[in-house]
C-alpha cells in the first residue's frame, strides 16, 4: 500500500540517491550502462557529499597520511640542502680582470718600521754597541754597530757627559744618528772639556749620567749661533763649570802675575777675541754672577788694543766715547796698564800719536815705562811718517840704550812693511805689551 506520509515522501528520493551512489563506488563489480539523461552539477555535488560523509574516517586517515608524507619530504629536502651547503667549499672571489699579455704587478714588501729613541736608551736595550775615543778636549770619535733588524734613528743630545779615567767632556751639539739594520757607523763629534784638569790626550770614554749647571743654556745658544768658535765655546764652558781666572785662558803675559806665578796649563789658552766672545756668550744667556776672569783690568785694555776684538770690546764694555776711554786710561787707569793707552792711541788715532808720542819718548821726567811704550807705539801707527821720527829718536837717545834700540827696531819694522809688496796689506805685529815696562 502506498505510503502517503510526508516524512516518507521526502525521504524516498534520498534513499534512491544513496543507492545510486553506492552503485558507482570504485571497486564494485558492475557493468556500465548508458544513462539516458546526464547528471546535473547539483546531483554530482550531492553524490560527492554523500560519499565524503559516508567515508569520512577513511578520507581523514588518508589525508593524515598524505600530510605526514609531505612533511617528511620537506624535512628531507631541507636537510640535504644544509648538508650540501656545509660541505661545499667557500665561494672564491673572482679574479680581477687583466687583459692578455699584461703581467700581474708585484706588491712591494712593506718597509721595516723605523725605531727612534735616545742613544743611551738604545745602548741599555742592547740595540747598539758603541766604542768612544776622544782627546779630552774638543774631539770625540764613535764606532758603533746596530744589533737590530730594524732601522734605527738615535738621538745624542747636546750636554751629554762622557768620562774617561781622568777626564770629563760634554757633547756640544745635538746629533741624529741613522743606522741601517745591522750596519756600522763611524762619527766624530765636537766636545768641550768640563774641567781644566783634563788630560788632553787620547783615551777611551764612556757615557756618563748627570748634567752641569747652565750648560744647557750655553748649548742652546750654540745651536742658535753656529758661527761661535770652538775655542770660545770651550772657554765659556770652563767659565761656567769652574769660574777660572784670566790666567787660565790668556795667551798674553799678565802684568799682575809676577815672576813667581804658577804656570797655567797651555791646553786651554785662548786668543783675546775668543775670551771676550766667551764672556759675551755668558752675558747673553743671562749669567750675571761675578766672574773671576773679569777681575784683571788687563783684559779690557788688551781687548781694546787688539784689532780682532776691538769692536766686540766696545760693545761688551759699553764704551760710547773711545777717545775719552783712552784719555781716562792714560791719566787715571790702573797703574799696571796705564801705559797701554799709548798703544791704543797709536793704533786708532795715528795722527795724534805722531805728534804726541815723540814728546813722551823724549820726556826725561816721564816714567821709563811710558817712554819705552811711546817709542814702541810709534811703530803701531802703521804710517810711513813714523820712520824718520824713529830714526831721529835712535840718534838722540843713543843706539846702545834701551830706548835707542827700541827706536831702531821700530824703524826697521816699518821699513820692512812698506818695502815688501807681499806684506803690504799685513796687519803690523804689535810688540808684547807685557814687556813694555821691563
Amino acid at each position: 500500500m502506498p505510503n502517503t506520509d510526508s516524512y516518507s515522501l521526502t525521504r524516498s528520493p534520498k534513499a534512491a540517491v544513496v543507492s545510486k551512489v553506492i552503485d558507482i563506488t570504485p571497486g564494485i563489480d558492475f557493468h556500465p550502462r548508458k544513462e539516458s539523461t546526464p547528471l546535473s552539477a547539483k546531483a554530482v555535488a550531492t553524490k560527492l557529499l554523500t560519499f565524503s560523509q559516508r567515508h569520512r574516517f577513511a578520507l581523514a586517515a588518508a589525508a593524515a597520511i598524505l600530510f605526514a608524507a609531505l612533511i617528511v619530504t620537506l624535512a628531507l629536502s631541507h636537510g640535504a640542502h644544509r648538508v650540501n651547503t656545509a660541505t661545499s667549499p667557500a665561494a672564491q672571489p673572482a679574479a680581477p680582470f687583466r687583459p692578455a699579455g699584461i703581467p700581474a704587478q708585484k706588491i712591494p714588501p712593506t718597509a721595516p718600521l723605523l725605531v727612534e729613541l735616545n742613544l743611551s736608551s738604545a745602548l741599555q736595550q742592547g740595540l747598539v754597541a758603541c766604542q768612544w775615543r776622544g782627546n779630552g778636549k774638543d774631539r770625540l770619535f764613535m764606532d758603533a754597530r746596530s744589533n737590530s733588524a730594524q732601522p734605527l734613528r738615535l738621538h745624542l743630545d747636546a750636554g751629554q757627559l762622557l768620562a774617561s779615567d781622568d777626564s770629563t767632556i760634554v757633547i756640544v751639539k745635538s746629533q741624529t744618528l741613522d743606522f741601517a739594520p745591522h750596519a756600522a757607523l763611524h762619527e766624530e763629534f765636537p766636545t768641550a772639556a768640563t774641567s781644566s784638569g783634563n788630560h788632553v790626550i787620547g783615551a777611551e770614554f764612556h757615557l756618563s749620567s748627570g748634567a752641569l749647571p747652565d750648560l744647557d743654556k750655553l748649548f742652546a745658544y750654540v745651536a742658535a749661533h753656529p758661527e761661535a768658535s770652538a775655542s770660545a765655546i770651550q772657554t765659556a764652558t770652563l767659565i761656567l763649570t769652574e769660574n777660572l781666572p784670566l790666567s787660565a785662558f790668556a795667551r798674553f803675559n799678565e802684568l799682575s802675575a809676577g815672576p813667581g806665578a804658577i804656570q797655567e796649563s797651555q791646553d786651554f789658552k785662548a786668543t783675546t777675541v775668543d775670551i771676550l766672545t766667551a764672556l759675551t756668550i755668558v752675558k747673553d744667556i743671562g749669567i750675571d754672577r761675578p766672574l773671576a776672569v773679569t777681575i784683571d783690568p788687563q783684559l779690557e785694555v788688551e781687548a781694546m788694543i787688539d784689532p780682532s776684538s776691538h769692536s766686540l770690546a766696545i760693545q761688551y764694555y759699553g764704551i760710547t766715547d773711545e777717545w775719552a776711554f783712552w784719555k781716562n786710561q792714560l791719566l787715571q787707569g790702573d797703574p799696571t796698564t796705564r801705559h797701554y793707552a799709548l798703544y791704543g792711541i797709536a793704533r786708532y788715532y795715528p795722527n795724534v800719536a805722531l805728534e804726541m808720542l815723540p814728546k813722551w819718548a823724549r820726556g826725561e821726567t816721564i816714567s821709563p815705562v811710558f817712554r819705552m811704550s811711546a817709542v814702541q807705539a810709534l811703530a803701531q801707527t802703521g804710517r810711513p811718517e813714523a820712520i824718520p821720527i824713529l830714526r831721529e829718536l835712535e840718534r838722540e837717545l843713543g843706539a846702545t840704550t834701551d830706548l835707542g834700540h827700541a827706536a831702531h827696531v821700530g824703524a826697521n819694522f816699518l821699513d820692512a812693511q812698506f818695502s815688501s809688496s807681499a806684506s803690504a796689506d799685513t796687519e803690523p805685529r804689535r810688540p808684547s805689551l807685557a814687556s813694555a815696562g821691563n
